[in-house]
């Protein structure tokens, strides 16, 4: 799901947000650039901002019970990164490693709780992005446990009654919830 048009004119309300746009309200954001292999937040660390993929890819990776890592998802060009930590204000629900050399904005808590509290329209639009994303992302996931746990098998027509125990334990596994 693209979040961020490099292209996009100001003004146009198509719903997505530029990279010239943050950068301008959000005036203590930053441009950072990690290399390939690096981690750029672990799972369980504080979260003080968030950050929107310019260039590169970035792996998200979730710790399970007996300490294997799960690959949730590949963040590309364009989708945030670490949003949940922008609207909950809670620690990093996974780690996310730099798969390709990445260039990104870093957008800081402090700053985007400062534009919702003046009732910013910006603020609005980026809080509405990032809850669509995390819709998205949520459904994927869901769609993901239900496969791995061999609730839906894939390729069955008819679906089989869902085992709800079973969906909440790996919903527990893969997020520590």
């Amino acid at each position: 799901m693209a979040v961020v048009k490099k292209s996009q004119k100001r003004g146009a309300n198509t719903g997505t947000i530029s990279s010239e746009e943050l950068l301008r309200e959000f005036p203590g954001a930053k441009t950072v650039t990690h290399e390939a292999g690096t981690m750029i937040f672990r799972e369980g660390s504080k979260a003080l901002s968030c950050y929107v993929i310019v260039k590169g890819k970035v792996q998200i990776l979730k710790k399970t019970r007996n300490g294997e890592n799960i690959p949730l998802a590949i963040v590309k060009p364009g989708e945030f990164l670490g949003e949940m930590a922008m609207l909950s204000g809670e620690r990093r629900s996974a780690s996310a490693i730099a798969k390709t050399k990445v260039e990104a904005i870093v957008i800081e808590h402090t700053e985007f709780v400062s534009l919702l509290k003046v009732q910013n329209p910006f603020a609005g639009r980026l809080s509405l992005q990032m809850s669509t994303l995390l819709a998205t992302r949520c459904h994927l996931l869901l769609r993901l446990i239900a496969r791995q746990s061999g609730i839906v098998p894939l390729g069955q027509k008819k679906v089989p009654a869902l085992d709800v125990r079973a969906v909440l334990n790996r919903v527990y596994t893969l997020w520590a919830v």
